[in-house]
């Protein structure tokens, strides 16, 4: 093997295993801002893993860890529910979240989710899903 060879083959190497793919886990948490001081049920899923249903008195919150699938298709949705209320978001995308957040922190309002990156501090605030497509 050449010289040049190898040193690409060692960059290219080094890039895949410093990337969040190899080594990298992603983290989520959610925090109860809900007006009103409410309760939170939040139940978290992707299609291979359940994480449970989580009770969050206000300000309260928990998270979880999963590492994306080498394919760049992991995705988790959450259903929430408070007083006469029952709403869905996906709250992890991987095309939409792994170049933004390995740290993703989601503040749970009336409104919809907000998050808060680790990387940059910046707030995106997000509508509902659709009630009608509730996955299963």
């Amino acid at each position: 093997m050449s010289l040049v060879f190898k040193s690409v083959f060692l960059l290219c190497l080094l890039t895949l295993l410093s990337s969040n793919k190899v080594l990298g886990k992603t983290h989520v948490k959610i925090t109860n801002t809900l007006e009103g001081g409410l309760d939170l049920t939040v139940h978290c899923k992707s299609k291979d893993d359940d994480i449970g249903v989580q009770y969050l008195h206000p300000n309260a919150s928990f998270g979880f860890s999963f590492k994306p699938n080498f394919f760049g298709t992991t995705q988790f949705y959450c259903s929430f529910q408070w007083k006469n209320a029952f709403h869905w978001f996906d709250i992890y995308i991987e095309n939409r979240d792994d170049k933004r957040c390995h740290e993703c922190y989601w503040d749970v309002k009336k409104d919809g989710p907000c998050l808060t990156t680790s990387n940059d501090q910046s707030i995106d605030c997000y509508p509902w899903n659709d009630s009608l497509k509730v996955k299963n």
